[in-house]
């Protein structure tokens, strides 16, 4: 029986219940299951951007949609969205949708129109570094503050900047000893992000207040700024050259780049042929010495100035040299700076994956904080201090140590500094270290007298469960939801890892400030579906496209695949629509000119065939003739159809050339063997399968619609 409802008004007052204020009204049900207005309208307007909305449309889209749900419900039923895999694909799908709903939106568009603009100018600048750690204590924090500040004064007061840098207390940039602080020419997103915000602020020949980043303070020399150049690619040949060389062997290599770059100007050899035979880049000379795509800061700069320096008219450089020897440049192409909407997509990448990420990060928990209501009792997380010990820097520090067999227990041991792992890695053999743990050295047997190598692995800290028992208050609260001083320290245990020994309270307070962050992002995160109906929308699109793929793998694609006595026997039920048209067994002669024609029909006569015509015909050039044998259609050689009488035909003309045809058989229309239409005969076959299915499923469960609340979609 059809279970197939079409309702119209208020007779089927369940179908007519809105949703969300009644603003959402039940359009179908499938087997009971409502699907709302909305998520029927997402769908058809995604699929029909372009398309007018009329009765019809709606008409034929909502029977291919009912098709879809049948399929989604029949996995269902079958339990296929409970299983493992199912949910592991699944929650990767919504990890990676969920991203663009975890930052702050509005910054994060500002930034990238501001990456954009920045990125239509180039700075030269200079700087000077004094390291400190971004998880430095206040004492090491105000001493490179001092110190930066000072070597700024020395410098306003009109010491000479380059000499700062490479002076006693100077620049802790190791390059700065020879370059004074110059960086080059950069651009937007090739420096860190408070980096090239104060370049970018400064103007040019002034200097930057100091400015911190992850590797300490800088003071920036804005040298000079211009406007973007875009792009090139280019190829080059390379001779290497050093200071070092003898005045006869730079000259010598002079003199061959030289000569090189006349014979390509004169024509003698082309570009790639002479980088090929010529240039000493290795990654290079065999592609024609094409080097890829790149802008400003990422080659040298002798070698950029040049690139940037050709034109269409003038593509080919004069010989120059760099530190790494000689070069001629060849411009292959420009490309000027894009336009925004061009660039934006790679823009929101790189952001991404720049620092910059960290500001949109911020300010988006930063807006969540306000959002739920954040409030911490610094108390209540300072009463963790007591719990912590030094072994909390150590997890995964490892020691070795030798001892008897005897004498080497594996499994956990005591150590001065906390809990350890023991293990067993090697054993001495002949005065050689031998590891037992490899396969290949697995029939080895270690005797209680033998000597062996352990290692102890730090276990890491953990805490007194007696004393934190008493540790019961909340630690902060979002949302009403409260977080305990027991969950932030199990969260301490997890997050342990082997680093430097620092002040505990600076410890605590970073971990803190990352629990408090995790558990903003994992509450905000819950709430993804509640607060953004389109992502709800989008995670429901995927979940049931999961759904349907496997389902119909296993229905319909798969098993017409393996099925071969299915597609037997569809073939054979079927076979009028699985036949070969006319075919033509020829050899097809192509002769240069008549005169090849008039040699290659000579031949033939005198009882010459196939190759052996062939060959006797290309005896001055094997260009004149060219012969293809086999079966074919008339749909792939239309020139085939009419030709019926056995033998050679006249001449034609055909693509620049004279054919001749040699039929040797009309094969009449026959089926096609499985082997020859299992494409098209699988292709069918799932097409049958589905039908099938989709009857079945029809008849299965009820389908209710109501046509009014179809017709009101516009």
């Amino acid at each position: 029986m059809r279970k197939f409802v079409m309702v119209a008004g208020l007779l089927a007052g369940s179908l007519v219940i809105a949703q969300n204020g009644e603003t959402d009204p039940m359009l179908m049900s499938v087997d009971g299951k409502p699907v709302t207005r909305s998520e029927f309208e997402a769908i058809y307007k995604k699929n029909n951007k372009d398309a007018a909305v009329t009765q019809q449309a709606l008409d034929e889209y909502l029977d291919l949609f009912i098709n879809y749900k049948l399929k989604v419900r029949e996995a269902e039923v079958l339990g296929m969205d409970t299983v493992g895999k199912f949910k592991t694909e699944l929650d990767g799908y919504r990890k990676q949708l969920a991203r663009p709903y975890l930052i702050d939106r509005e910054l994060n568009d500002n930034l990238i129109k501001e990456a954009y603009d920045r990125s239509q100018q180039e700075i030269r600048a200079s700087h000077i570094l004094v390291q400190v750690a971004e998880d430095a204590s206040a004492e090491d924090t105000l001493a490179a503050w001092k110190r930066i500040t000072t070597l700024r004064e020395r410098i306003v007061k009109g010491e000479d900047f380059d000499k700062v840098a490479r002076g006693p207390g100077g620049s802790d940039d190791p390059s700065a000893q020879k370059n004074g602080g110059d960086l080059g020419w950069f651009s937007a997103l090739q420096m860190v992000y408070p980096f090239e915000s104060a370049a970018y602020t400064t103007p040019a020949g002034q200097l930057s207040q100091p400015v911190r980043t992850r590797f300490g303070y800088h003071i920036i020399k804005a040298v000079d700024k211009r406007p973007a150049r875009g792009q090139v690619r280019v190829a080059h040949i390379m001779l290497r050259a050093s200071d070092k060389d003898s005045p006869e062997k730079a000259a010598e290599v002079e003199k061959r780049i030289r000569e090189i770059h006349v014979q390509i100007t004169g024509g003698k050899v082309t570009f790639p042929d002479a980088a090929l035979k010529f240039s000493e880049d290795e990654s290079s000379s065999s592609k024609g010495g094409e080097l890829p795509q790149f802008g400003t800061g990422k080659m040298i700069e002798e070698f950029e100035d040049v690139a940037f320096g050709l034109t269409e008219e003038k593509a080919l450089s004069e010989p120059f040299k760099t530190r790494y020897g000689w070069h001629i440049v060849n411009l292959l192409e420009y490309m000027p700076p894009p336009a925004f909407d061009v660039a934006k997509a790679d823009l929101k990448n790189k952001i991404g994956k720049d620092s910059r990420a960290d500001v949109t990060k911020r300010a988006f928990l930063d807006k969540l904080r306000a959002e739920y209501h954040y409030k911490s009792d610094p108390k209540a997380v300072k009463a963790v201090l007591a719990l912590l010990d030094s072994s909390i820097y150590k997890k995964g520090t490892q020691k070795l140590d030798t001892m008897l067999r005897k004498e080497a227990v594996e499994g956990p041991i005591t150590g001065k500094d906390g809990l350890y792992k023991r293990e067993i890695n090697g054993t001495i053999k002949d005065g050689k270290l031998v590891n037992i743990r490899s396969r290949k050295h697995e029939d080895i047997t270690v005797s209680p007298e033998d000597t062996v190598v352990v290692r102890d692995l730090h276990e890491g800290w953990s805490y007194d469960k007696a004393k934190a028992a008493k540790l019961t208050k909340p630690v902060f609260t979002i949302d009403a939801k409260s977080f305990s001083q027991t969950e932030f320290l199990e969260y301490l245990v997890t997050k342990q890892r082997r680093e430097p020994g620092r002040p505990f309270a600076g410890y605590v307070d970073q971990r803190f400030q990352e629990f408090v962050d995790d558990q903003l992002m994992a509450f905000e995160d819950s709430n993804l579906d509640t607060k953004h109906p389109e992502f709800r929308m989008l995670m429901k699109e995927y979940r049931d496209g999961i759904l349907l793929f496997e389902l119909t793998d296993q229905k319909v694609w798969s098993k017409a695949v393996k099925d071969t006595l299915g597609l037997m026997a569809y073939q054979q039920a079927n076979e009028k629509n699985f036949m070969w048209d006319t075919r033509y067994n020829a050899d097809i002669y192509t002769c240069a000119n008549a005169e090849v024609a008039k040699k290659t029909r000579a031949l033939y006569k005198k009882g010459k065939r196939g190759n052996d015509l062939l060959t006797a015909v290309n005896i001055g050039s094997a260009l004149d003739l060219s012969l293809d044998q086999g079966t074919w259609t008339a749909e792939e050689k239309p020139f085939l159809k009419g030709i019926s009488k056995p033998g050679l035909t006249d001449n034609f003309e055909l693509d620049g050339g004279v054919v001749m045809v040699d039929l040797k058989e009309v094969v009449p229309p026959v089926p096609k063997t499985l082997d020859e239409a299992r494409g098209l005969v699988t292709a069918a076959y799932q097409d049958q399968l589905e039908k099938d299915w989709i009857n079945e499923l029809r008849g299965k469960y009820e389908v209710r619609v109501n046509k009014d609340v179809l017709y009101s979609i516009r």
